[in-house]
């Protein structure tokens, strides 16, 4: 049975497209069976880019890593809001790549970015100003915190790390974890059970 964070999908492809707006901007994005929430987007994405938007209202020409990136939805609203950023996007789902390439040209009409496979950061050698995480709850805690660990190691000084999780998966002990490693974790909103996080990385 395949997953979300499956490499290949072995269920029949049945592309759809669904509308999102956020901050008075409208989207369309193209969905498929085997890739997470493809009917809707995410409610834990949306709290975490409604909240990233609201903390950042301007962004230069810095690098922004969306791991885990689905069929594109943080990459594609961040390029929206912020033109002049630098965004990898990165994925092991391989059909979830090729819908976030797609995402990206049709909401963005841009070929500027860069979509690659990698599982957590086992293809990923530079570091970033920003990364966001929404991580995939199914694949475990192990995983999980993988990704925070190598997150920490792969930001820049004062980078910043954001990620949302719900209450009932883990997020008490997910703070815990990234206190422990970024010596601070803020937690930014509490919404219908889910928590926004964001963690400064203020040494090397």
């Amino acid at each position: 049975m395949s997953h979300y964070f499956s490499e290949v999908q072995d269920v029949k492809s049945v592309k759809k497209i669904i509308n999102y707006e956020i901050k008075n901007e409208k989207f369309e994005f193209l969905t498929d069976n085997g890739v997470f929430s493809k009917t809707k987007v995410d409610f834990g994405t949306d709290v975490m880019l409604r909240t990233f938007l609201n903390e950042n209202k301007k962004l230069g020409n810095i690098q922004i890593l969306d791991i885990g990136c689905g069929y594109g939805v943080v990459s594609v609203v961040l390029k929206r809001f912020f033109r002049k950023t630098r965004i990898l996007s990165t994925d092991v789902n391989e059909r979830a790549l090729e819908l976030t390439k797609e995402n990206i040209q049709k909401n963005n009409r841009t070929d500027d970015f860069e979509v690659r496979k990698s599982f957590v950061f086992d293809n990923i050698s530079e570091n970033f100003d920003v990364i966001l995480s929404n991580p995939p709850i199914r694949a475990g805690k192990q995983v999980i915190f993988e990704i925070y660990e190598k997150s920490f190691f792969h930001l820049n000084k004062n980078g910043k790390f954001y990620c949302v999780i719900q209450t009932k998966h883990g997020a008490k002990s997910t703070k815990k974890k990234l206190e422990e490693l970024f010596g601070n974790c803020t937690t930014l909103v509490i919404e219908a059970g889910y928590r926004i996080f964001k963690c400064i990385k203020s040494s090397w």
